[in-house]
């Protein structure tokens, strides 16, 4: 049984439980953070470009506010001014976030800058290229050995990104986008570019196809994939390889490792509701800042996935991202 003494970090809108989050990572972190990563949190096709913005906030030790595309939210406003950082960081171009939004986030004295290319193909890879020093090596596949290693995910369905927040964060994995059928070019480019040589497909053939996996290993990418039969089964077992150990020595053929972070030792937890994106995103950066899992929900029903990935963990406290609209009373007592 879980203790949920703590059990909701939630405001009335997604900006205000993401402003609420932001204080959860000065308390988690015991610092105000220099740089702050502003995203859209909107559920239109805008909001895909959010999803890189984990690793970007890991590399600056930053949390990660939400936005409107054409008003900054209040919440947002007054999490800036408590904050004061030097440094935001804006993921997207106007058509995403508005040139208004970005002159109201840098009335406080911040440096602001975007973080955006031609799409978000390319959002993502320019995401990536601002830690390229950083990106984290894992040995994943026997024989394979120690590679820069990125997470792959859909550029049309944020489902099975959603997931990869701490773990692009704490692990210094960049998550680069594609199409389903095809590695845009940005993708590529990046990969190239970058040095990544393995690279963790998330989703099942719907989301990313067996051409794309294909193309990965025809340019010598180790591909791992990581299927699931649902966003919630993907995030299980997502949260197994992020905490599974690296392989450390010779092992036989096919044995896989994991990326060796202590999210299923710790003590607490949060969980998001995972079709309703904007709050898992904002978890994501305070998840990996203190090393704990995230896991993902349904508002009124606890998966069977979350709940089995959940009782192979030392978890002993859960606390819930947002409301009971969009994490129920009922899944709490699941929980």
């Amino acid at each position: 049984m879980l203790a949920t003494s703590a059990p909701r970090i939630g405001g009335a809108s997604r900006y205000d439980t993401a402003a609420l989050l932001a204080d959860e990572f000065v308390a988690v972190t015991g610092k105000n953070p220099a740089s702050v990563v502003v995203a859209s949190g909107e559920d239109a096709k805008q909001g895909i470009d959010a999803l890189s913005a984990a690793f970007l906030a890991g590399i600056l030790g930053a949390p990660v506010l939400l936005t409107a595309q054409g008003e900054l939210p209040a919440p947002t406003a007054d999490a800036l001014a408590r904050l004061a950082p030097g440094d935001v960081r804006i993921m997207g171009g106007p058509g995403v976030v508005s040139d208004a939004v970005m002159a109201a986030v840098g009335a406080g004295g911040a440096r602001v800058s975007r973080v955006n290319g031609s799409d978000r193909y390319d959002t993502a890879a320019r995401a990536a290229r601002l830690g390229a020093s950083a990106i984290g090596s894992y040995s994943l596949v026997a024989g394979e050995g120690s590679r820069p290693t990125a997470l792959l995910a859909s550029g049309t369905n944020p489902a099975d990104g959603l997931s990869a927040g701490p773990l692009a964060y704490a692990g210094r994995v960049p998550l680069l986008l594609t199409g389903r059928d095809e590695l845009p070019g940005p993708t590529r480019a990046a990969l190239a570019e970058l040095g990544i040589t393995q690279v963790v497909a998330l989703g099942g053939r719907a989301a990313i196809s067996a051409r794309v996996l294909d193309a990965l290993e025809a340019a010598g990418v180790v591909t791992l994939t990581v299927p699931g039969g649902s966003r919630f089964d993907t995030a299980a077992i997502l949260l197994a390889l992020a905490s599974c150990p690296q392989l450390t020595g010779p092992e036989p053929a096919g044995v896989l490792g994991g990326f060796g972070l202590p999210f299923a030792d710790a003590g607490a937890a949060y969980l998001a509701n995972g079709e309703r994106f904007p709050d898992a995103l904002a978890a994501g950066a305070v998840a990996g800042a203190a090393l704990r899992p995230l896991f993902l929900t349904s508002a009124n029903a606890l998966p069977g996935e979350t709940a089995g990935v959940i009782a192979a963990t030392t978890a002993r406290s859960m606390t819930a991202v947002g409301l009971s609209g969009a994490v129920s009373d009922a899944v709490l007592a699941a929980v």
